[in-house]
């Protein structure tokens, strides 16, 4: 098992290094400008240079992606759940959350910023939305895919529908719910983004929009490194909530 954890921190490290490395001599081969193609070693200096300001730029943009992520977990999971207590709900509302999920999700952006206006309630509305949908479908697909022979066992021993939902289908659904919120994160990152893009003058989409206009590629590659490192913060957070869960249910 160490053997295994070692090689799975070692390999991508070693692979990435040797990217780094690749790209640094590439660049002071090819003598690239530093507008193309700024070397890992003029990024770092303007991640440095402007430590200050990505962090700054980096609070609303982390705030906004937790937040929206919360609360598309919270409607994910509270519809899903609701409409595994009736089918004739499941069959009217299921359908329309599908046909909604086929839509491109950057489509509706405008329409969004229209009703919630420019600033934090258009990047919420934007990331919960973007997040919502693999939260509500891997919950619904658990709820499904619960035993339907331990649902049987726990009627026949009297239990209420709600001591069933709670002792039996939503335990069983974890494995489902958090795949689903794996995916989620990323796409809150994503949503936020995006909204800052277009509708914000604050936040790590903004200033790598700001950066392009005054063409400072190097910034704009130092906010994307923050970025990543956001995200697989945020990532790792959804990771070890599934581990305790898990652990906690003795598996």
């Amino acid at each position: 098992m160490t053997i295994d954890r070692l090689r799975a921190a070692v390999l991508p490290t070693g692979f990435a290094v040797a990217v780094l490395l690749f790209w640094q001599a590439l660049v002071l081969i090819f003598h690239y400008p530093k507008v193309v193609l700024p070397a890992p070693s003029d990024i770092f200096e303007a991640l440095v240079a402007n430590f200050g300001t990505i962090c700054r730029q980096a609070v609303p943009t982390s705030r906004d992606t937790l937040a929206g992520f919360l609360l598309a977990a919270v409607l994910g999971v509270g519809i899903a759940s609701l409409l595994s207590f009736s089918r004739l709900l499941r069959d009217a509302v299921y359908p329309l959350v599908i046909l909604l999920q086929l839509v491109p999700k950057i489509a509706w952006t405008p329409l969004f910023i229209v009703w919630a206006g420019i600033g934090q309630p258009a990047r919420l509305t934007i990331a919960t939305f973007i997040a919502f949908f693999p939260i509500f479908i891997s919950m619904m697909a658990g709820l499904e895919a619960t035993d339907r022979s331990l649902v049987r066992l726990s009627t026949s021993l009297t239990a209420s529908s709600w001591r069933t939902f709670w002792l039996v289908r939503l335990p069983a659904s974890m494995p489902y719910l958090f795949s689903g919120l794996k995916i989620a994160i990323t796409l809150a990152v994503i949503g936020v983004i995006v909204a800052e893009f277009i509708s914000s003058s604050e936040g790590l989409g903004f200033l790598i929009l700001k950066s392009s206009a005054l063409l400072q590629t190097d910034l704009i590659l130092a906010a994307i490194v923050v970025l990543c490192l956001l995200g697989v913060a945020f990532y790792g957070i959804v990771v070890a909530g599934e581990r305790a869960i898990l652990k906690w249910q003795g598996e």
